[in-house]
Parts: structure tokens; sequence; C-alpha cells
């Protein structure tokens, strides 16, 4: 394939005998970093490239750096330097590092040409792996040098399951518990898996027990607001317990946007046909013996015979027979019950209550507490007395008559934990930590939390809505550029329509495009800007290709950027030389130090933080400065190892006026 058009040699400066190469490509190649990535192998064969045009037409040159430009814009900077010395073990080597990765580890001899970046990803891993196991303080290979290749690895994203992982790496379910001596199915958000390397003549299947003779005819569904497990195990004919198997879920809450593996099976009756034989339920949050009953049919007399239970009261994690419901009357599975006669007792509010889940714990209702107790609201007092009344003479009520759910973003406030969020909103921790790709249960005061298919959403000024468009793909289209298109990340677009990186696109082929509605935030005063977070809000007011005014908090010096790129915070670039001149002027020059600076993006003022020290990539020439810098908001981590910068956080808080 030809990748480029032309090329051209120039001196690196006047005072210099170095020189650079500039490859010009043609305007159908993808980015070459992690961030854009497509083609795997295309870094590796411009090094080559390279090679050959300075051995036939500069041999005599001084080359050190080819620089890739595609549409004019240099979209990476490859180092031709090479080390020549002999191939030495790196130096400094720690034997019990070398002994712990040799036994998960490959070796990998050095060739003419080859970077750390290229042979990461030859073999699917990445620099900071090779680094870490090789002991390198340095990007720098040497040729014959013998690198200790780590084995491939994957870290667990929202949505994945073990089935799902092993499919996508072709190996099977057995496989990757064993590498990761697993004793369950259950992975964690921000988990990282050993994937071992297969046979790849022989055909695996994935294995997860009763799935595996489905899996050739498993189908995706992405949820979408007010779909339940049972909702969508009705609609493709299977049951809750399969999806459940299916997609290791450890409770029957969902987000909207989630991806479920639905795998053909025996199609199970409707809601109107009857429990014809013995099985069990794990009581999940929000389940009550109504809701139960009425999911499988029966009564909850029959429910509470089945279980011997002298009470409602359920407990998370608790196994219920249910039983077989032989009479073929469903039009009536609960709805007129009434609950069993009892006296009134009482019950003292605890952290995390609503009138809600008490009503849910007790089997009645939040009118009737209410009116028992003469509440003229939901709001409830901690250590507060609930008389909960016997309900000889009221029915049982349709679920439907209670506070509805639906997904909110919550700012987290002094005290709150994810456990006390939880409770709060009737939903379980890690469906909150799915939702918002937590990595930890740290919290801070002022972070927005997406609280997904929650009761008593607090009031807000407005809150945060997903909704999702249809895009017919045409003549050209590529993922990337939807993903700039439409303000979403490339990464979120693939998942969204369960395709990867190397996925091809046909003309004609429909996309399902999320679109976030950040509602906008109070702000403490018109010097300062709205706190908000960077992966479930920022990144999608403030997105690529989006030309925002600077202004610095302390000194109100202001100057214009565009965004770039960046994935885990904003790389943007100065528009212009004198925006770069008034940034030197505030920083005084180049600085890693962060300051709290207000972005004003679409009318609104969004609270930030921002180094000034130009590197790496760039986009904009011409602009005083080479290289992008940093833009960081609430919540937003390094790229260098995906944590968070206390430092840039601090500065975010004092531009929202929080610190």
């Amino acid at each position: 394939m030809d990748y480029f058009q032309k090329f051209e040699v120039k001196k690196s400066d006047s005072k210099s005998d170095e020189f650079v190469l500039f490859l010009h490509f043609n305007e159908n190649i993808t980015e070459f970093a992690d961030e854009l990535g497509k083609e795997r192998n295309v870094r590796t064969d411009i090094v080559t490239s390279a090679r050959q045009i300075l051995k036939e037409r500069y041999p005599r040159l001084k080359v050190t750096m080819v620089k890739v430009l595609l549409g004019g814009i240099v979209v990476a900077s490859i180092p031709l330097t090479v080390n020549t010395a002999s191939a030495a073990e790196p130096n400094g080597s720690n034997s019990s590092t070398t002994q712990q990765s040799e036994a998960s580890s490959t070796t990998y001899l050095v060739k003419v040409g080859d970077t750390l970046w290229s042979i990461s990803n030859k073999f699917n891993t990445s620099v900071e792996q090779i680094k870490k196991v090789n002991n390198l303080s340095s990007d720098t290979v040497s040729v014959n040098q013998r690198l200790l290749i780590p084995q491939k690895t994957h870290t667990v994203v929202a949505g994945d399951t073990l089935w799902s992982i092993a499919s996508k790496y072709g190996t099977s379910v057995s496989a990757l518990r064993s590498a990761n001596n697993l004793t369950s199915d259950i992975v964690s958000l921000g988990q990282t898996l050993l994937v071992p390397s297969v046979n790849t003549s022989t055909s695996i299947q994935p294995s997860n027990s009763s799935n595996d003779a489905q899996s050739a005819a498993t189908t995706t569904h992405t949820v979408t607001s007010g779909e339940t497990l049972w909702s969508i195990a009705t609609r493709y004919g299977t049951s809750v317990t399969t999806l459940r198997t299916a997609n290791n879920l450890s409770s029957d809450v969902l987000s909207i946007g989630q991806k479920l593996m639905v795998p053909a099976g025996t199609p199970v009756q409707p809601t109107t046909s009857v429990q014809t034989s013995a099985s069990t339920h794990t009581v999940s949050s929000g389940d009550t013996l109504w809701s139960i009953a009425t999911q499988y049919g029966i009564s909850v007399s029959a429910l509470k015979a089945a279980n011997q239970l002298t009470s409602d009261i359920l407990s998370i994690g608790q196994t219920l027979t249910i039983p077989a419901n032989n009479t073929g009357n469903t039009s009536q599975p609960t709805a007129n019950e009434k609950a069993p006669t009892t006296n009134p007792t009482t019950h003292t509010v605890a952290l995390g209550d609503t009138l809600w889940s008490i009503a849910s714990r007790y089997g009645t209702s939040v009118s009737v507490l209410k009116n028992a107790n003469n509440l003229p609201s939901d709001i409830l007092s901690l250590g507060q007395t609930i008389t909960i009344p016997s309900s000889n003479s009221e029915t049982r009520q349709e679920p439907t008559v209670e506070q509805e759910r639906a997904t909110f973003i919550y700012s987290v406030r002094s005290g709150d934990t994810l456990s006390v969020i939880a409770k709060r909103f009737g939903v379980t921790v890690d469906s909150i930590r799915s939702a918002n790709q937590l990595r930890s249960d740290i919290l801070s005061i002022g972070q927005a939390l997406t609280i997904p298919d929650g009761i008593n959403a607090p009031a807000q000024t407005g809150a945060n809505t997903i909704t999702y468009i249809t895009h017919t793909v045409k003549s050209g289209d590529t993922m990337w550029d939807l993903s700039v298109r439409y303000g979403i990340p490339q990464s979120e677009l693939l998942r969204a329509n369960n395709l990867t990186s190397n996925s091809m696109l046909s003309i004609g082929q429909k996309l399902t495009i999320p679109v976030h509605n950040v509602a906008v935030k109070p702000v403490v005063s018109e010097k300062h800007g709205e706190y908000l977070d960077w992966w479930t809000e920022a990144q999608y007011v403030f997105t690529i290709g989006k030309i925002v005014k600077v202004t610095d908090l302390d000194t109100g010096k202001s100057f214009y950027i565009k965004r770039n790129i960046g994935a885990n915070h904003a790389d943007s670039e100065t528009v212009t030389t004198n925006d770069s001149n008034i940034a030197k002027s505030i920083w005084g020059g180049y600085s890693w130090k962060p300051r709290a600076v207000v972005l004003e993006i679409d009318g609104r003022k969004i609270a930030a933080s921002m180094s000034f020290m130009p590197h790496e990539r760039e986009y904009i020439t011409n602009n005083g400065i080479t290289g992008h810098f940093d833009v960081y908001f609430g919540n937003s981590t390094r790229h260098v190892d995906g944590k968070a910068d206390a430092s840039h956080q601090a500065q975010v808080e004092r531009a929202a006026g929080i610190r």
C-alpha cells in the first residue's frame, strides 16, 4: 500500500547538523496514536520506508526524526536515533522482577527499525508494560537487545463479562479463570486480566456452562429507558436467569445504554402464562414479595407458603423457592391480594432510608406510610420513628403508584459514600461503579455521579440525559470522523454499536449515536465556572475540534484554545501566536504548573485547570508553540498512568469556587 504522497528533508534548526524527514501521507490513512489508532503495523512500515528513502536518497545526511503529516497536520513524530551499543541486558535489572516476568512473558530480539511503540503493538501490549518488566528507564532500545514481552492483558470496562472478553480474544471462559486464578465469573471495573495465548488452529468455544451450545445464536441488546431483565427476557423468548448467567450479573439493576448478551434458548412464557415447575430466585435490591410474585405469575401467599415466611421482609441475596403454578389462572397473580393482617409496628429511620425503601421492606405503600404518620412530604430525619400500620382493610397496590425510577445525575455532598448514595436512591454500589466507570470508591465533593434507574431523584436545575439518534453510514465515513462530528469518544461509539477498532463499516449501515445532554450547573459567582465531571459531562461539552475562550482565574487574562485530542483529559493548543504569547505571560514562559482557569463554551462557563508545557503531537502550525498542552476538569486523569492528578484537581475546584 502506498502510504505517502511525497517526502522532503529539512534541517532541525539553522545551528544543527541534524535533519528531519517529512512524510506527507494520503488523506485516507488514519491516525497512528493509541487514542486514534487503527493500523497496528503502519508505524513499523513508516520507519522501514523512511530508512529506505534515506539510504537511497540521503545517505550522508544525519536524519534523526521522521515527522508524519496528514492533510498538512503533524500527526506523529518518530525518532530515528539507534543505540548501536552491544546488546546487553537492561542495566539494573532486578532478578525477582525478571523471574516473575519470565513466567508470563515471551522474549523478543530487537531488530533494526524497532521502537518500543512498534514492538508493543506487534504483541498487543503497551510501552509501559514492556518498560516495567524490563526495568527500562527510557524508550531507547538497541539492535539485538533481548526484551521480555508480557502476556496480552485486558482492562475490564463497563459492560464486560468473562464471556464477552473470552469471545473478543478468541479464548474460553475457563482459560481466563485459570490464567487469573478466578474462583467466580465476577469481574470488577478497571481489573486487569491476563489473556492466555491460544492455539489458533483450534476453534475455541466460549465456555459458559449451559450457554456454550447457544453461543452461535447470541445477539446483543442495548438497554433503553424503562427496560428490566424481565421485559428483555420476554422480548427475546428467554429467561431472566439465562440473561443473568450469560452476562455475569450480580443484580437485576440495569443501566441505560448497557450492552447485554442475549443467548438463544427455549422461549419462556409471556407474563400471562403460568409457572409450571419450581425454581429459585435470588433477592436483589428493590425486590419485594409482590414484584417477585408478579414476575413469576404466582401469588404472594403461595410464595410465602413455599418459603415458610412469617413476614414480608426480604434480605438482599436471600434465595426464594418459586413454586409451580398449576391453576392456570394468572389474571390476578396478586393485584387484589391483601397483605397479611399484622399489628401496627414501628421503624426507626436509619442512614439511607427512604419512604419507598421502608414501604417495600414492610410490604406496604408510600401513601399508606404518609397517611399513618401525617407526613406532608417524603423527607425523613435520622432517628425518626415511623409507624408501620396493619393492612387489614388495605388492598395491595401496583408498583406504578410508587415513586418512578429514572437515570439522573447526583452531585456528591460532604459525608457521602457509594454505599450511602446507593441506599438513598435504591440502587446497588456496583451499578453506580459501572455507570460511572469508577476505578475506586473514593469520592470528591462536587463530583457528578450518574445514578442508573434510581428513585428519589433530587430536585435539580436540570438533569443530565442521554438520548440516541441513528446515523446511516455514507461513503468515506470512519468511526473517528463520526466520533468527532457527534462529539463523543470513539471508544464509546464503538461500544454503543458492539464494534471494535478493527471493525469495517458498510455503506448504508445503521449506527446508534449516544447524545449526552449535560445540564447546566449552578455557579458560586460570576467569576467562577460550573464544576463538571470529565467522564460524564465535560468531555461532551468541550468536544474535539471546539475553539473556546480561556480566562485565567488569578490574572483575568484571556486567550483562545482548541481541543484536538485527549481521552483522559483535553489535549489542546493555542489558536494563534498572539494566544500563545498571552499564555506565556501568564505562566512566565512554558510550565507544567497547573492554574485555575474558566472556559467559555457555548455560552457556559466551565471550571478547569491548565498547564502550559507544549509537548508531543501537534495539529496547529504557526501558532508560536510546538505540541499540545493539558486541560483538566473534575476527575480527569493522566494519560501516562490513568491516575488522578491532585494538583490539577485542586485548581479545578478553585476555578469552581468550591475550594
